[in-house]
């Protein structure tokens, strides 16, 4: 798959190792470059400085031509105005936001625009963890 991930901290950099790690297409956009040195050596995929939300920074990351666009900066608005950017003038539709604000959820749910929602899925971890732990050996 081909795949735009915008937004290369911590979370966007681990995402995009890892789905370059197996064997997807992958380019990485963020404002700063030395971001993208979060990436590491051992990554093949391309990336593009500049902000994702501009037309031109969009078009050479060759959004219109992803399979997928994942949209990961800290800055819920900015997530927001990416998306819609990316679905209404690229006409992708596969698009995941990241949402750090619960608050902002209803919004993006009026608009159409799929997110993952961070604290929740930190929640479902933690809720995970401290489950009970079955003993096999035990009925």
């Amino acid at each position: 798959m081909r795949i735009v991930i915008i937004g290369c901290g911590r979370i966007g950099a681990h995402v995009a190792r890892s789905l370059a790690a197996e064997g997807h297409d992958v380019c990485v956009v963020d404002t700063e470059a030395p971001s993208l040195a979060r990436l590491g050596e051992a990554f093949r995929g391309r990336t593009v400085v500049g902000p994702g939300f501009d037309e031109a920074v969009l078009l050479e990351a060759e959004v219109a031509s992803a399979d997928a666009v994942a949209v990961l900066t800290n800055a819920d608005a900015t997530n927001f105005m990416i998306a819609r950017a990316v679905i209404e003038l690229f006409g992708v539709h596969d698009v995941r936001v990241r949402v750090n604000d619960p608050e902002f959820l209803a919004l993006y749910a009026e608009l159409g625009v799929p997110t993952v929602d961070l604290p929740d899925l930190v929640l479902d971890g933690v809720r995970q963890s401290l489950a009970p732990r079955r003993d096999p050996d035990r009925p």
